[in-house]
């Protein structure tokens, strides 16, 4: 066990010397004690990595004032099977907003569930917005309460219509748990040598 608690302070100092703050001495002992109550054959499969990340990015969500607070300007994490079917790709760009370094706007967002059978759970719901001002609008496959990641391309597409040299890189935790970073290619390779996770901005099995 000292062994898992040594890997996961010298993952959280990587992360720390590639600017993913914060991390502070309460995470990683809760991280730390959650790992310990796990069964063996569950910490064999873990990314010790993408915990950290998990938490870090995960932000705070008020239930009473549906409010989401980020924790992060660095990484975005969410699971990818929504408690709000209805606002979850509002959830996602309030996201993408905090990593983004102010660096552009979304604005005006929109989501419009009228084309979805919430029975079946298909569907398609259309999400609006703007960035720095020019309006978008993607047709998201329903999925019962399932996030359709094809939203983290799209978002690519603005970004190489705007012109922006920066992309979403994302991963996943293993499970459910997509996170996101905002960043150049050359930052993600960066970031892919120190950590030894795989980032990508193309959709693929994550």
């Amino acid at each position: 066990m000292a062994d898992s608690h040594e890997n996961i302070r010298k993952q959280a100092e990587i992360l720390r010397e590639l600017g993913i703050t914060p991390i502070s001495e309460e995470l990683i002992t809760q991280i730390e004690k959650s790992f310990y109550n796990m069964p063996d054959e569950v910490k064999d499969s873990l990314n010790v990595t993408a915990m950290l990340l998990s938490c870090i990015g995960s932000g705070n969500f008020d239930m009473k004032e549906k409010a989401w607070v980020p924790t992060s300007d660095m990484v975005y994490s969410f699971d990818v099977e929504s408690f709000d079917f209805t606002g979850m790709y509002t959830h996602f760009l309030q996201g993408i907003i905090a990593i983004s370094n102010n660096e552009f706007e979304i604005t005006q967002i929109k989501e419009d569930t009228s084309g979805v059978d919430f029975n079946s759970g298909s569907g398609i719901q259309i999400i609006q917005f703007c960035y720095n001002g020019t309006p978008y609008s993607y047709k998201a496959r329903a999925m019962y309460d399932w996030f359709d990641e094809g939203m983290l391309e799209f978002m690519n597409q603005v970004l190489e219509n705007e012109k922006n040299p920066k992309r979403l890189y994302f991963m996943s935790d293993g499970y459910q748990e997509c996170i996101v970073f905002y960043c150049t290619q050359f930052w993600a390779k960066r970031f892919e040598k120190a950590t030894g996770c795989s980032l990508q901005d193309k959709l693929r099995k994550m």
